[in-house]
């Protein structure tokens, strides 16, 4: 097996998602290839840096406010609204509520995470809230109601990005490759990571190392990973919710993660570990 080979099929081995018998190729490879090692090992920290940074704190105020908004919103609805549960298709708002406010820390990360801002954030979260209830008579219950709540909030999300990138004169067009693998970036600098992601994430100063390096992905890169490595949603569900296909989102997210190895691995790398790097 050859290192191109193994960068093709990447996210689906860092996933775990290879049978154990394609497998057995790609772990003959990593042991007599130390760099592909290495950067596996390098991505796999990385999601995990992600993941033990998720949770970012929601303001009460917000999640007040939500619920008055909720209830506000739902004054005057019928009976014929289709909620997901059988208490709120009967017009119960407590259930609604309670469906609704289940997800509001995961739509405020998404904002939050795609757009940098804490005020953008709550706002992406009120508006989808306020989106679902508006047109919960057209979740026809095709998808799964995370799926399509989610979808709600990253398009909020999108929507505001590109306001804010107009009003301020910059484009969100920095990466015009297409969603192939062709030109996608070789690791350059490879090195062990001097502590676990755990360690790292309770360090305070590294919050702003983490939120700067998901801020300087392009937007395409960097929603497909807050949903897929962050937010945990599947491939097909992050497709689904952005619009794209399979192989783009893994597209996507093989570039992503890759970039974001590079510039944490700077960061957070071992220099007497470091080896050289080699063409994938």
């Amino acid at each position: 097996m050859q290192c191109e080979e193994l960068l093709a099929a990447l996210n689906d081995y860092v996933d775990g998602e290879l049978d154990l018998s394609i497998c057995e190729p790609y772990r003959d490879h990593l042991q007599n290839c130390n760099p592909c090692q290495i950067v596996i090992d390098n991505i796999r920290q990385t999601i995990k840096l992600y993941k033990a940074e998720q949770q970012y704190a929601l303001p009460a105020a917000l999640h007040e406010r939500l619920s008055r908004a909720l209830r506000e919103q739902w004054k005057g609805k019928q009976d014929a609204d289709r909620p997901l549960i059988e208490q709120a298709k009967a017009g119960n708002f407590t259930a609604m509520e309670s469906l609704l406010l289940k997800y509001e820390r995961q739509v405020y990360g998404i904002g939050r995470r795609i757009l940098q801002q804490h005020q953008d954030a709550e706002e992406v979260t009120q508006q989808t809230f306020l989106s679902v209830l508006e047109h919960l008579d057209e979740f026809r219950e095709e998808a799964q109601f995370r799926t399509w709540l989610l979808r709600i909030a990253t398009n909020h999300a999108l929507s505001l990005l590109r306001k804010r990138t107009l009003r301020t004169g910059v484009s969100l067009d920095h990466d015009h490759s297409s969603d192939g693998y062709e030109g996608t970036p070789h690791p350059e600098f490879i090195a062990a990571w001097r502590e676990t992601p755990e360690e790292l994430a309770s360090r305070r100063e590294t919050r702003q190392h983490v939120d700067q390096a998901l801020a300087a992905l392009d937007e395409k890169y960097r929603t497909v990973f807050v949903l897929r490595d962050i937010e945990d949603c599947s491939t097909r569900e992050t497709a689904e919710i952005l619009g794209i296909s399979v192989e783009s989102v893994k597209v996507r997210l093989l570039r992503a993660r890759l970039m974001l190895r590079e510039r944490l691995t700077r960061l957070f790398g071992d220099e007497s570990t470091q080896v050289a790097p080699h063409r994938h």
